[in-house]
């Protein structure tokens, strides 16, 4: 399946959500860092405003999980504050807990194979030990305990979201799981390299953040859109299992 099958239906949102992400770069790259932020809370507004406005039938679960992120976004503009970035961390968490809840009744435990298994435990292992090292590092930036934990469950969830993404595009390896796994790692790798920009003073990782970022609210408000691909999905399931 390739790359432009994730699209073809959606070319013209696609071309807006490209001029989106363009806006949001050269303001990155011209404005300071508090400008940059509010940018990214109007364009998920925007999106937010897009999904609620269009004809079509809506998934409720992408609706509360942009909600959220629009809320995340308030918090993310007082994120050197203490209750900013608590708040920052509890929406986002939250906002990924729909992510992986709307996922989930398309797979039962015979989905997950020995091997996926295995993989969960690596990737747990590897996740655990690199949120040490990161807390390690960073320790003088956490205020109180509160603020590591929720570190902790926000790094989770990112793992949970990447490992379902990868389960459901396993048994259906249709274009709508091959779009949630696109937009479940969209996230992930925006969450990863805003870290490096902003503790690490990767400054220009801060254009790669946006991209990932504004890439999957795009993918997933399309993937919320898309009632045939999901009909496709089922049909195509249905198919092969009949003739196996």
């Amino acid at each position: 399946m390739c790359l432009k099958s994730i699209f073809r239906r959606d070319w013209t949102f696609t071309i807006a959500v490209g001029l989106l992400i363009l806006l949001n770069i050269i303001i990155l790259l011209t404005l300071d860092l508090q400008v940059s932020r509010l940018a990214r809370l109007f364009s998920v507004a925007a999106f937010l405003m897009f999904y609620i406005s269009t004809g079509k039938s809506k998934n409720t679960w992408v609706y509360v999980a942009l909600s959220l992120f629009l809320v995340q976004e308030i918090f993310f503009q007082f994120y050197e504050i203490s209750w900013g970035y608590k708040g920052y961390l509890i929406l986002g968490s939250l906002a990924y807990t729909v992510i992986i809840l709307e996922c989930l009744p398309r797979f039962n435990l015979k989905a997950i194979s020995l091997s996926l298994i295995a993989v969960a435990i690596i990737l747990l292992l590897a996740n655990t030990y690199t949120l040490n090292l990161i807390i390690e590092m960073l320790s003088l930036d956490f205020r109180d305990n509160f603020e590591v934990f929720l570190f902790y469950v926000y790094g989770g969830y990112m793992m949970v979201l990447g490992l379902i993404a990868v389960v459901y595009n396993n048994k259906y390896n249709s274009t709508r799981s091959l779009r949630y796994i696109f937009l479940a790692f969209s996230f992930i790798f925006s969450d990863i390299t805003a870290m490096f920009a902003y503790y690490f003073d990767f400054d220009f990782f801060y254009i790669f953040s946006r991209l990932f970022f504004l890439i999957g609210i795009g993918l997933f408000v399309s993937f919320g859109l898309n009632s045939e691909i999901r009909r496709e999905e089922i049909y195509e399931y249905e198919m092969i299992h009949k003739k196996s």
